[in-house]
């Protein structure tokens, strides 16, 4: 890919060229820095490179922010203009658009130092400049020498020679173009091409082919990865080797389509398996590959291409608290990134290999037998709770395993593929072993679900965690097949089939606020910045998650966010204070919840938006975990802030009567509350009307539990607005967050005298509202006959609702009748009272009564009363 010089003029030509018709467009608003691409895109450690990075709103660059700190990058000014050899003649000039236009799309020039000691592995890089901090790239950090792509190698003769064992940087400028590579390979010596783009954030789906000197084509591939390539050969005789790179199909081409060529012939990691372990435990696995030291022929291939196998002892993290943790330097994409588990690379004299997850099992692991269990009459025995670890071991299989259950055991069946990295359509299905055609189940297949659709699209073809409930004694069989097993088989087929009780739990993913485009952080004094939360439930989890921030600078703060039950998502804003002073750098979000009664922490993972999707908002966006999230607070003053009056909050009730919500916010089932708004404008004469708008808490208005409204709105005349909030009479009990939003125009202009009028928003600090059940409970009371003086039980049941698991205080009052007060057990459905009947009752007559039945929800106490009866014989 040809770069032109940094001179003045080389910026204009080249900043023309990498606008929004290479890329993306910019989003509308105040500036906030937008950084689209960086070349090179990679550097080894030890070692320091010159980078520049384009993009929008860049003016003013000041470094690089990274997400390592041996990695730094300094800002590089662009020279002055030479001087012309005739003094009578002006140096070149850029008019004052084109000036501008290069300031702030770039490209601008950084030196990069990469430390010694920065492990290999893929680190966030951002643009630090006068406005913030812009969204993040990725950069990768090898071990082997690297150079830079020289134009003109679009053809065999001009082909660009480098050592085996290099890491080439280069790019698609258009969609036409070819980049060739000549190396030295010896006879027998298995050598590996590795393009990656999409690992690297580029937009290319490079085509790697190798061709011998004879013109013979040896080996190609593309698709290895997402748009990454792979091709290997063994090369037949010593001598020279080209390596062809072009994007497939010649579609396209641009700054973004970069790509990292690696030619070597060290190892390479295609598989490890079983890739579920128990965390902490060494474990014995198999490593699949290409030149794996010391490793043998399998059966098994990839792309056609054999591979090889190594017995090694992996020894997983043992802090406890790495099972919760994703721990992985490479790209990760949104279904993989809701798992557990941690980075592994095989070792080897020319350094080590690439880097392959391996994933953290919730329960032993079983690993499927090389022979046997491939039809329901020899279904492989496993225990339960267990994980299943298999694969397509030869072309059709279907798997077939056999487990116990007693009638009304409650199992969950979480069979994943594409959630750890497989590319293969599994589903599975119970049956009885008595009669194989009898499916209890029905096939499980796709899951239709999505953290969210657009901004963290984890939606897979994995099936869904299946809850099932045994009909009857077993044993039973469960069917586990792949929609490809007539195509593809090995190692890369793997998937992990977990079968146990409900094992609720939570975790949390948080990206800058974005609906349709990536973004970076630009908060301004007295203003807010969001991010967007979600929450993945496992297990039927339905507990409100809190979500807090950490180690921010001093004079901003973040009031914690509630994401209720069962509720998605959620935003958290960070309220800069007027006289905040300036900074960049990270700061870390930590989740908390009670699962199954006792409280959990869990690191919320934080992610970015790659590429957007225009103002197409219910389209996917290309999305993958970060390994920060960073902020940056400029001395410029917000357009206005927004702020809830908690304290003057009112509520409705079902008697139509307004009283004060109290605090914390309260409200019950089916009543309304009301929450004051106002907007404080920094510049008084900026003041304009304000939109305000609500985030949703999951993916449908219909299922949310509250309806939510906004009967007055801030206005340049009269600053003050409303929040209404209706809790359904269906909304589930528990605390919730609500994040109002306003939208308002502001004048803008990067000349003071030309401007124009660009969207601007603030967000209020949460709004936390305790929602009250008007019943924890279904209560029946039955009592049979009982005579004058007699005594005699009064069963009364409860049907728990919402999952309530406390205890009941249950009363009588009835005339005629008394029994002592007594208690529904936490956990348990009924209770009996012993009633005594009055000696002077009269038979033949019903003394009727009220049962009270009495619980403690959030402190605050849930009466049932259902009437009651007791016939009075002789």
């Amino acid at each position: 890919m040809r770069r032109p010089p940094l001179g003045l003029l080389g910026l204009v030509c080249v900043a023309a060229s990498a606008g929004p018709a290479a890329g993306q467009q910019k989003a509308a608003g105040l500036p906030s820095p937008y950084l689209q691409n960086v070349f090179p895109a990679g550097a080894k450690a030890g070692t320091f490179v010159p980078l520049t990075a384009n993009g929008n709103d860049l003016d003013g660059p000041t470094g690089l922010l990274f997400s390592h700190p041996g990695l730094v990058g300094v800002y590089e000014p662009p020279p002055p203009p030479p001087t012309p050899a005739d003094p009578k003649k002006k140096p070149p000039v850029a008019s004052p658009a084109d000036a501008e236009k290069a300031a702030t799309k770039g490209p601008h020039a950084f030196m990069v130092t990469v430390a010694a000691n920065v492990p290999v592995g893929t680190y966030d890089v951002r643009v630090v400049n006068k406005w913030g901090v812009s969204n993040p790239r990725a950069f990768a950090v090898g071990d082997r020498p690297e150079v830079n792509e020289k134009e003109p190698n679009n053809d065999v003769p001009e082909a660009q020679r480098v050592e085996l064992g290099t890491t080439v940087n280069g790019g698609i400028g258009s969609a036409t173009d070819v980049d060739y590579t000549l190396f030295a390979a010896k006879a027998g010596q298995r050598v590996v091409l590795s393009c990656v783009s999409s690992s690297l954030d580029g937009r290319a789906r490079p085509f790697v082919e190798v061709y011998a000197p004879d013109g013979r084509r040896l080996a190609g591939g593309r698709n290895y990865r997402d748009g990454d390539a792979l091709a290997d050969f063994v090369a037949p005789a010593d001598g020279d080797y080209l390596a062809r790179v072009s994007e497939f199909a010649y579609q396209a081409g641009t700054p973004d389509h970069v790509y990292r060529l690696t030619v070597a012939a060290g190892p390479w990691v295609d598989a490890v398996y079983p890739p579920v372990v128990e965390a902490g435990r060494p474990t014995a696995v198999t490593v699949y590959g290409r030149n794996l030291p010391g490793g043998k022929p399998s059966p098994y291939s990839a792309d056609g291409r054999p591979l090889e196998q190594l017995a090694v002892t992996l020894t997983p993290p043992t802090d406890p608290a790495a099972a919760a943790r994703l721990a992985f330097r490479d790209r990760v994409e949104p279904p993989v990134g809701l798992q557990d588990g941690f980075e592994y690379r095989l070792a080897g004299p020319a350094g080590p290999s690439n880097a392959v997850p391996v994933f953290f099992a919730r329960g032993p692991v079983h690993v499927k037998k090389s022979a046997g269990g491939l039809t329901p009459a020899t279904a492989e025995p496993v225990g339960v709770p267990c994980e299943v670890v298999g694969m397509v071991s030869r072309p059709n299989d279907r798997d077939w395993y056999a487990f116990e259950a007693k009638k009304g055991d409650v199992l969950v069946f979480d069979l994943q593929a594409e959630r750890i990295g497989t590319k293969a359509d599994y589903y599975l299905s119970v049956h009885d072993p008595k009669d194989a055609n009898k499916d209890l189940t029905g096939e499980q297949d796709d899951e239709t679900d999505s953290l969210h659709g657009a901004n963290f699209p984890s939606r897979t073809v994995d099936p869904v965690a299946y809850k099932w409930t045994a009909p009857f004694d077993g044993p039973f069989v469960v069917q586990v097949g792949c929609r490809e097993a007539g195509i593809h088989s090995g190692p890369r087929t793997a998937y992990r089939l977990r079968v146990g009780p409900p094992r609720p739990d939570f975790r949390v993913v948080a990206l800058p606020y974005s609906r349709h485009l990536p973004t970076g952080s630009a908060a301004r004094q007295g203003g807010t910045e969001a991010y967007d939360v979600f929450v993945h439930r496992i297990d039927g989890f339905t507990g409100a998650v809190t979500v807090a921030a950490n180690g921010l600078p001093p004079g901003v703060s973040a009031k914690p966010v509630v994401v209720g039950p069962a509720a998605k998502w959620g935003v958290l804003a960070l309220r800069i204070a007027p006289d905040a002073a300036p900074f960049t750098g990270g700061f870390t979000l930590t989740a908390t919840a009670d699962v199954d009664g006792k409280p959990a922490t869990r690191d919320v993972r934080p992610a970015a938006v790659t590429w957007g999707t225009g103002q197409k908002s219910d389209v996917p966006m290309s999305v993958r975990l970060t390994q920060s999230l960073a902020l940056a607070v400029r001395a410029e003053k917000a357009a206005f802030a927004l702020a809830a009056d908690a304290d003057k909050a009112t509520v409705k009730g079902a008697d139509g009567k307004e009283a004060k919500a109290g605090s914390p916010l309260t409200v019950k089932q089916g009543e309304k509350l009301t929450v004051p708004l106002k907007a404080t404008w920094f510049t008084p004469a900026d003041a304009a009307a304000v939109t305000l708008t609500m985030e949703r808490t999951g993916p449908e208005n219909q299922s949310s539990p509250f309806t939510v409204a906004f009967p007055t709105a801030p206005t340049k005349e009269k600053p003050e607005g409303t929040l209404s909030v209706d809790a359904k009479p269906t909304a589930a009990p528990g605390r919730y967050s609500f994040a109002a939003r306003g939208d308002a125009p502001v004048p803008f202009g990067r000349d003071p005298k030309a401007k124009a009028t660009v969207p601007a928003a603030a967000y209020a600090d949460p709004v936390e509202v305790l929602v009250i059940p008007t019943a924890l409970a279904k209560v029946t009371a039955t009592a049979g006959p009982l005579k004058p003086g007699a005594a005699g039980d009064l069963v009364v049941k409860v049907e728990r609702l919402y999952d309530f698991p406390g205890e009941f205080t249950v009363a009588l009052d009835a005339k005629g009748v008394t029994a002592a007060d007594a208690k529904v057990p936490a956990g348990t459905s009924e209770v009996k009272l012993n009633v005594k009947v009055d000696p002077a009752a009269k038979p033949g007559t019903a003394a009727a009564g009220v049962v009270r039945v009495t619980a403690t929800f959030a402190g605050h106490a849930v009466t049932h009363e259902v009437k009651v009866s007791v016939n009075v014989v002789k």
